[in-house]
């Protein structure tokens, strides 16, 4: 009933009051505990999943040189070693992430108070640290969790990577701010992304997405190359296909994803990152497991084909996903001796002599139990574009999938892409416990 809420509210403030009384003489009625007691009462309790807070780091005092933005609160910070002219390439590169990000509607990291010495966002150029985004601790005064941060770089970046390298550290350095319960490999995805977005560049590690490509069994974000800058790609994918604005869907499920932790010890974990995305992708109508299936057929074709994909032609050429396996004899089984992680994927491929002028195939997927499976079939032109493609349901509790496949007269190979999905969204902050392996069976068909 309402009023016994309301009772329970007004005893919870007379004890606080009581309580203040109480501690100047030691407290002994106890009152600490009363009050605590009723106040659990009538709050939620969080039984989620927590994380810590990032650990708080000195600033660097090395850095010694100062340079600050006319025209922003950006400072940069440098060793002595460090040239001016280095300097001030760093803050236009800075000016310019801020200038660009704040009209995609991110938000500035939140003041550091006068840590750096002013309230600006710090760029430290300086060997004192490994380069990354660094918390000076939680800010208490937020409504939602929220860390004063700042970035170092290493002074000896060249001059031709300072632009995209100063983007992802600042991006780095706003992530961790705006959601610093987040998983670093989540910020290392985001900020090479955005890097990519306003340099043209997958971050200051330009080429964790061809390590990421080059080995596709690996996880998305989690799993991925770089410590996680190779999930830019997936973020690449769900922008171009999610976006109504230019860069919307990223920035609105992070903000999705920030939540406020008023009790207890560490953050709340939930909603991270994975599950913001699966609420903003469902919410669109579409299916989170569907764009993970789509991907894993589109990343095949960099290098390969024509691109027709935005995301697709913004890879080098050389960034191509290897062949997992190649049949060669009609009937065959393969088993995969990579084993694939939560969203990773393998390529099988058949080529036209193998089934000889026949036009009908059967093909079977068994998978390890455990996890869910995408099984497709893509049939390739001679230029290696594609003619037609099938795929099975998604599998279930028992792992087994089939395909019967027509073959286009045009159709010079075929390329069967298997994707693990898992069996729940993975977790950026924990090992992935679902790597699986699977076997792959191919016949001709007599129906």
């Amino acid at each position: 009933m309402p009023w016994v809420k309301s009772n329970l509210v007004c005893i919870a403030l007379t004890i606080a009051l009581q309580t203040q009384t109480a501690q100047a003489q030691g407290d002994p009625l106890g009152a600490d505990g009363m009050a605590e007691a009723i106040v659990s009462m009538i709050s939620p309790v969080w039984t989620g999943p927590r994380t810590p807070a990032p650990n708080r780091v000195q600033r660097p005092s090395e850095a010694s040189l100062v340079v600050r933005s006319p025209y922003a609160l950006l400072t940069v910070h440098a060793d002595p070693s460090v040239t001016r002219q280095t300097m001030q390439l760093a803050m236009a590169a800075l000016e310019h992430a801020r200038a660009r990000l704040d009209t995609m509607g991110w938000p500035a990291p939140i003041s550091d108070g006068d840590l750096g010495g002013g309230p600006d966002v710090d760029l430290y150029l300086t060997s004192a640290l490994p380069p990354d985004a660094y918390s000076d601790g939680m800010a208490w005064w937020t409504y939602l969790d929220r860390a004063s941060t700042f970035a170092v770089l290493d002074p000896a970046t060249p001059t031709e990577l300072l632009d995209a390298c100063v983007t992802a550290a600042y991006a780095e350095a706003l992530l961790m701010s705006m959601d610093p319960a987040e998983a670093r490999a989540w910020r290392r995805a985001t900020a090479a992304w955005l890097t990519w977005e306003l340099t043209g560049r997958f971050g200051c590690d330009g080429d964790a997405v061809t390590r990421q490509q080059a080995e596709p069994f690996r996880s998305w974000v989690g799993g991925a190359a770089g410590d996680g800058a190779g999930g830019a790609l997936w973020l690449a994918y769900l922008s171009a296909r999610h976006d109504a604005v230019p860069g919307r869907f990223v920035r609105d499920v992070w903000g999705l994803a920030s939540q406020r932790t008023w009790e207890g010890t560490g953050l709340r974990a939930d909603p991270d990152l994975w599950s913001a995305i699966e609420s903003a992708v469902e919410r669109s109508g579409d299916r989170l497991l569907d764009n993970v299936e789509e991907l894993a057929v589109l990343r095949w074709f960099v290098g390969r084909a024509d691109p027709s994909d935005a995301v697709a032609a913004a890879l080098d050429s050389d960034a191509k996903a290897p062949i997992s396996l190649q049949m060669k004899r009609l009937p065959t089984r393969v088993i995969a001796h990579q084993p694939l992680e939560s969203f990773g994927s393998a390529y099988v491929v058949m080529d036209g002599a193998v089934w000889n002028g026949s036009t009908r195939l059967r093909a079977w997927l068994q998978g390890e139990y455990g996890v869910r499976w995408s099984f497709a079939a893509v049939q390739l032109d001679d230029r290696g574009n594609e003619i037609r493609r099938i795929a099975a349901p998604h599998t279930g509790p028992t792992p087994r999938a089939y395909l019967p496949i027509e073959i286009d007269h045009a159709t010079r190979r075929l390329v069967f892409v298997v994707t693990n999905l898992s069996n729940e969204l993975p977790d950026s902050d924990e090992p992935d416990m679902s790597e699986r392996s699977f076997e792959l069976i191919v016949d001709r068909s007599d129906y």
